[in-house]
């Protein structure tokens, strides 16, 4: 085997064995280009497979000086700082059995008012990458987090960390804003780095490749940079350095399912058809630019849920469009989306969560400021959860009656169903949002007011605002549960590789003899149908009949855990109804 053809091999097994995170996006708003003059954060977190979201409130904490901490078992041992600010935290949690997981995931605001996200941006033609005792991976968000005081101290210690330890992944984008500014990162596996600054009137979008042509010449790391891609023959020094072209893989420069989200998201927020660009002119966009107008919450929720509506780019055909290509910006592998508001008081820093695909789900607002985490977002503690984030358990992914599994069963019905339902329930939960937006506008200037004077009340007003506004989203979930129609169905056996499974769904709930089962399809939410079990017969009696699905390829590769599948059922006329049913995923 030539070193070519292995280090692609390794490459491959190296991403399918980590299930990186390919389709994250992230818009960056300067506080001039906001329209209420507060830096804005939108992000979509993306990841293939079975995950499950979680909200976390972490408190305070004071360390013994000296004390480490090993992230994943193949990257360096890390030292904690001896004060922990307080965090609000988006974690991503699945399970891998070869590589503890996730690495690339998670949002977090801190008590300094610092939020950290992060894009995807392999690959990277780094094949020799400098790293000490394995380098730094998901550690340089937590370590950031929890120390950083603003957005500029967020990057030095980032800058910090790399050049300690090195990166340990082929290429990923990091924002660290705060009220005033927001900084980019974009890492190269191993110790090299480009940087820049969102200008204050501008904003910047981030899909999954690099996005700095003209790095910032007096950053830290810039020399260093340039001079690395002569020794490595990737630059000629005669020519204007351009970063992303530079370092950039060959195989994943300009990949479609990049390119038409970034021309997309900057065509909503300049207000002009880019359609011309997405051939190699994609490569003129710049790192960032003048909105058209002010931006607002608005604009950001329509960039997070485009399936690029009325352009040449969507190619859905009436279907649900998340599966499709060019991948969207809402797609099946989004696991939540999310707004930050940064305000100059953290407390008051706002957070709208859409858990699962944003399309289908509402933004609820989340403040800083909260005691305690509303009801159904978050099934383990968040100390329990720092210490096992790279110890999940098939069982900690196991069904559970929550506000992430309610949202999944009404989105994966959506899908099933679209688009006969698709616009009705949009017009529900955009009727619900303006109402808690409303609800927002009303008591926001009264917190304001109350921290200055009585800061206990105001942090009262945000606790009970914050589940409220929970509970608003759940009564909505359960109305288009009703809305969809969803039929319950009962498994008979337990589901393995090499065996077929049977559901069983009483006669009350459908009328079976209209069953055309060559359609009918059993699977999870997270693949398309066509990937899903087929229908092999059916059988009936008085009371119920009963479907036997095939085993298929899905079942060896899913998480051994309590599983919340769905039924696609197709009548002879072509009409189509949604079923769900929990089943138990055996171990290979």
């Amino acid at each position: 085997m030539t070193l070519l053809i292995f280090l692609a091999v390794f490459i491959y097994f190296f991403l399918l064995r980590a299930k990186i995170s390919f389709a994250c996006m992230t818009v960056l708003v300067g506080r001039k280009a906001s329209e209420s003059g507060n830096v804005l954060v939108a992000h979509n977190e993306d990841a293939p497979g079975r995950y499950t979201m979680q909200t976390h409130l972490v408190h305070k904490l004071r360390r013994h000086p000296g004390t480490t901490i090993k992230f994943e078992p193949d990257t360096a041992e890390l030292e904690l700082n001896p004060t922990r600010t307080s965090l609000l935290w988006s974690e991503a949690k699945t399970y891998n059995p070869d590589k503890p997981e996730p690495s690339f995931c998670d949002l977090y605001v801190n008590g300094f008012g610092v939020v950290i996200c992060s894009n995807n941006c392999a690959d990277s033609k780094e094949d020799s990458p400098e790293l000490f005792n394995g380098g730094i991976a998901y550690g340089l968000r937590r370590l950031v987090a929890e120390k950083a005081m603003n957005a500029r101290d967020a990057l030095n210690i980032a800058c910090d960390l790399v050049d300690k330890y090195g990166y340990a992944s082929s290429g990923r984008s990091y924002a660290f804003a705060d009220c005033d500014e927001i900084f980019v990162m974009q890492i190269v596996n191993g110790k090299h780095y480009a940087i820049q600054r969102v200008p204050d009137d501008e904003a910047a979008i981030i899909p999954n490749h690099y996005t700095i042509h003209d790095c910032d010449k007096k950053a830290r790391g810039y020399n260093e940079l340039v001079n690395y891609a002569i020794k490595r023959g990737w630059h000629d020094p005669e020519n204007i350095f351009d970063f992303a072209k530079v370092y950039q893989s060959e195989a994943t420069y300009g990949l479609e399912k990049n390119t038409h989200r970034h021309v997309r998201a900057f065509e909503i927020l300049l207000d002009i058809d880019l359609s011309g660009l997405l051939d190699h002119e994609w490569e003129s966009l710049p790192f960032s630019i003048k909105p058209a107008h002010k931006v607002n919450i608005d604009t950001l929720k329509k960039i997070l849920r485009t399936h690029f509506e009325g352009t040449s780019s969507n190619n859905s055909n009436g279907n649900t469009p998340h599966f499709d290509s060019p991948l969207t910006i809402c797609n099946i592998d989004t696991l939540e989306s999310t707004i930050a508001e940064i305000r100059r008081r953290p407390e008051r820093i706002i957070l709208r969560k859409a858990l699962g695909r944003p399309c289908f789900a509402p933004y609820v607002p989340f403040y800083f400021g909260i005691n305690s985490i509303p009801e159904g977002y978050e099934d383990v503690e968040s100390e329990k959860s720092l210490r096992e984030h790279f110890n999940t358990q098939p069982q900690d992914l196991d069904y559970k009656n929550n506000a992430w599994f309610m949202n999944q069963e009404v989105q994966a019905a959506c899908d099933l169903l679209y688009p006969e339902k698709s616009e009705i329930i949009r017009e529900k939960i955009s009727e619900v949002e303006s109402v808690i937006e409303k609800k927002l506008s009303d008591i926001d200037p009264q917190i304001e007011l109350r921290i200055k004077t009585n800061p206990y009340i105001a942090g009262a007003m945000i606790e009970g605002a914050v589940m409220s506004w929970a509970e608003d989203a759940k009564n909505l979930m359960n109305e288009l549960k009703s809305e969809l129609a969803i039929i319950p169905a009962e498994a008979e056996n337990n589901i393995s590789p090499e065996k077929n499974f049977v559901v069983r769904i009483n006669n009350d709930k459908f009328d079976s003899e209209s069953l055309d089962i060559s359609q009918c399809r059993c699977g999870p939410s997270y693949l398309p149908v066509k990937k899903w079990s087929e229908c092999l017969n059916i059988v009936r009696n008085d009371k119920f009949f009963t479907l036997k699905f095939a085993d298929s390829e899905w079942i060896h590769d899913a998480v051994p855990c309590f599983m919340d599948l769905y039924i696609l059922l197709v009548n002879k006329d072509g009409s189509k109804r949604a079923a769900t049913v929990k089943i138990k995923i055996l171990e290979v």
